[in-house]
C-alpha cells in the first residue's frame, strides 16, 4: 500500500505536469495564486469529464467537419474600351410650360 509521502509526491508531480505550459504561447500570467484554486478545480472537473466520457468516445463514430462550400470565382470585370458621353436629355415639351392663363393676361 502506498504511504502518504509517496502519494503526496505523486500528487505534487502530477499537478506540476498538469499546470506546466505545453508551449511558450501558453506561458503567460494567469491571475496569480488567487486564481489557482479555481484553475485546479476546473482541471479536476475537465479531467473527470474526459474519463467519464471515454467509453462513449470510443464507441462513437468520429465527427468530421463538413467541407466548405465551393463558390466559383467571380466573373472578371472588363472596363469599357472607350468613354461615350451620356445621350442628351431633353425634358418633355410641357415640362417648362407656363401656368395656365399666363399668356391670356
Amino acid at each position: 500500500m502506498m504511504r502518504l509521502r509517496d502519494a503526496a509526491i505523486v500528487g505534487v508531480a502530477s499537478i506540476a505536469l498538469a499546470t506546466a505550459p505545453i508551449n511558450p504561447a501558453f506561458a503567460r500570467w494567469h491571475g496569480g495564486p488567487v486564481f489557482w484554486p479555481f484553475a485546479l478545480g476546473a482541471a479536476v472537473v475537465a479531467g473527470a469529464a474526459v474519463v467519464a466520457t471515454a467509453p462513449l468516445r470510443v464507441l462513437a463514430a468520429p465527427v468530421y467537419v463538413p467541407p466548405t462550400a465551393y463558390y466559383p470565382p467571380p466573373q472578371a470585370y472588363y472596363p469599357p474600351q472607350a468613354y461615350y458621353p451620356p445621350p442628351g436629355y431633353y425634358p418633355p415639351s410641357d415640362y417648362y410650360a407656363p401656368p395656365p392663363g399666363y399668356y391670356g393676361r
